[in-house]
């Protein structure tokens, strides 16, 4: 894959509106791997390519009204869907960041843990974006890509 995100942005970006809808019961799938990351009240996570946002909710929960939950998406229109789903924004469970997850705006171990889902095979370069989704990650914090 090459360096540019514009592939990426127009297929996710046609798609983003009837996203949740083509994907509706991945909810428990959802709630089983952010279970597994052992998150505490109080930490600070993100959802790598959170897309529409659909981890939000349980990373929230997981957290509580303490913790950060930072999403963050290539797709402007994948943004705007999670926020019109109530999941990002000044309302929402989540802090919504416009990001390619190979240069992200978060200082090196900043967070507990980083969730992926369905991101892999997107990443323009995994091995070096990987890198960089194991740097905003603390010692002992947990990377979970699935």
């Amino acid at each position: 894959m090459s360096d540019d995100p514009t592939h990426v942005r127009e297929f996710f970006g046609s798609r983003a509106a009837d996203w949740d809808t083509r994907f509706p019961d991945d909810g428990p799938a959802y709630a089983a791997a952010v279970n597994e990351l052992g998150l505490r009240p109080g930490d600070a996570v993100l959802d790598a390519g959170c897309g529409t946002g659909r981890a939000l909710p349980p990373l929230r929960a997981a957290v509580g009204p303490t913790g950060i939950v930072l999403g963050a998406d290539l797709t402007p229109e994948m943004l705007e869907q999670a926020a019109l789903a109530g999941r990002g924004g000044s309302t929402g469970t989540a802090t919504l960041l416009l990001a390619d997850v190979g240069r992200l705006p978060v200082r090196d171990g900043a967070l507990h843990a980083v969730f992926g889902a369905g991101l892999v095979s997107h990443l323009a370069n995994p091995v070096a974006d990987l890198r960089e989704l194991a740097r905003v990650v603390r010692p002992g914090g947990r990377l979970a890509l699935f």
